[in-house]
């Protein structure tokens, strides 16, 4: 049989740049070491595989950089400032901070149809008991930092009775677009291992109008042969097929922005990360230094060996420096050549060169992601602020904020639609006719003061009709 290639060789290099961004994402140094220092060792001939359930045999990362380093005695003082992991949270709470409005237009309507209202109902009902918002914050928090997400209606009538939005990881998804839209994806995951090289691994693979579980016995690099859902636990019971009952995915992929400059003409996102990783490198290459430079200038003294007491229990020699009286010895004749017998060690701390190194790389790399560096707390002029003047001076992040919620906006409309159209057929709940409306809100807050002046100004300019008064 001829060998299956998995992943397919044309994903392995966004699948490497997945694994390279999720290890800063994990704001874990182990995960960090364990993605650079492979790709060092490879370099030096001497590479040592990673073992994980994708399979990525090259990382085609920058060397020399500080967590790539062949430093194994120095692991254990390397330090992390987990600032990508701040980048994805911030971009999450710009977007969702406040919860958005879900809503079928046709049911605020005058006289509106009574369907059209129940639809608004049974929405409210889904996405309150399934927990609709905090699936949000999750998928956009990935997005920011893997380039985009998947949003995917599952259902189960005997677990719940009603359909539920879930997320699903870009990492482990091969997506195939036509002209920019979705036309099928496979999402996959490893289930088992037998031993180091045997694997389980079960595709789930989205077509209009249907689903496929496929379950494949193979290698780390071989997708191998097809094998019957019952032959594991973890997949007893699941169908083949399962037949949606509507002539669309079940599923949408949401960039984080676009375009992809990394992969030019691709229709994936781009990361937040994409292209700041050697300055988050260095982030914690300067933080590491200003911590051994604490080390290295705490005080030391140096006393010649006469000087040592016996500790009568160790045996172990010891200066004790909190002694009051201490006994005459005989240290020979002083000399203006000679070195003091106590002398003590202490370097200076270069905190302020460290500090200012730190922020500079912090400000580029919050600048180069695409935010006001003041949105992270840095340039913090102090003081209460209104809202118009905290948008004026964190302008860069609102406008990145604002293109990333239209990617958002259309597609998470599109889920609810399917979702209502699912919750139709399979439970016979909702009409599934009307699609709803999503309005993301402003993460900033207008003062009802401000909102006040502008009204006053346009009534004194007769600028605006009672009605709309009103209604502001």
């Amino acid at each position: 049989m001829a060998k299956t290639v998995w992943p397919p060789t044309s994903e392995r290099r966004q699948l490497d740049k997945y694994a390279e961004w999720a290890a800063w994402l994990s704001g874990d140094p182990a995960e960090l070491l364990d993605i650079y220092s492979a790709n060092f060792s490879l370099n030096q001939g001497n590479y040592n595989f990673i073992d994980n359930d994708i399979g990525y045999n090259t990382l085609n990362v920058q060397e020399g950089l500080f967590w790539g380093k062949d430093i194994q005695g120095e692991r254990e003082t390397m330090l992390h400032i987990p600032v990508a992991g701040d980048i994805a949270q911030t971009s999450a709470d710009l977007l969702f901070s406040e919860t958005p409005g879900f809503k079928i237009p046709e049911a605020h309507e005058e006289n509106a149809d009574s369907d059209a209202i129940d639809e608004q109902d049974r929405l409210d009902t889904i996405i309150e008991e399934t927990d609709v918002y905090s699936r949000l914050l999750e998928m956009a928090e990935t997005g920011a930092a893997l380039g985009g997400a998947y949003l995917k209606v599952n259902w189960d009538t005997d677990f719940k009775p009603y359909p539920i939005l879930s997320v699903a990881q870009p990492d482990n998804a091969i997506p195939e677009f036509k002209w920019g839209f979705l036309q099928r994806v496979t999402f996959f995951k490893t289930i088992a291992r037998k031993d180091s090289n045997v694997r389980y691994r079960l595709l789930e693979i989205h077509e209009k109008g249907r689903i496929l579980n496929q379950l494949y016995k193979g290698y780390r690099n071989d997708l191998g042969q097809r094998i019957s859902l019952d032959s594991m636990e973890q997949t007893a019971g699941m169908e083949d097929e399962i037949l949606t009952g509507i002539d669309d995915l079940t599923c949408r992929y949401i960039p984080n922005k676009k375009p992809n400059r990394l992969w030019r003409g691709s229709d994936l996102g781009q990361s937040d990360y994409s292209g700041i990783e050697g300055i988050l490198d260095g982030i914690d290459e300067a933080w590491t230094s200003w911590l051994r430079d604490l080390r290295l200038a705490r005080a030391r003294i140096i006393v010649p060996d006469y000087m040592l007491e016996k500790d009568k229990n160790t045996g172990d020699f010891y200066f004790n420096i909190d002694q009051d009286v201490f006994t005459a010895v005989n240290m020979g004749p002083a000399s203006s050549d000679e070195q003091p017998a106590i002398k003590d060690i202490q370097f200076d701390i270069r905190a302020e060169k460290h500090r200012m190194t730190i922020e500079n790389l912090m400000r580029q790399a919050y600048s180069l992601a695409g935010y006001s560096p003041s949105t992270f707390g840095l340039d913090d002029s102090g003081g209460a602020m209104t809202a118009k003047e905290v948008k004026a001076r964190e302008s860069k992040s609102f406008k990145t904020r604002n293109k990333k919620a239209k990617y958002i906006k259309s597609a998470l409309e599109e889920m609810l639609y399917i979702m209502l159209k699912i919750d139709a057929e399979k439970f016979g709940t909702a009409n599934g006719q009307y699609k709803p409306q999503v309005v993301l809100k402003d993460s900033i807050q207008t003062d009802p003061l401000d909102k006040a002046d502008s009204l006053h100004k346009l009534n004194q300019a007769e600028a605006v009709s009672i009605d709309t008064k009103v209604r502001k």
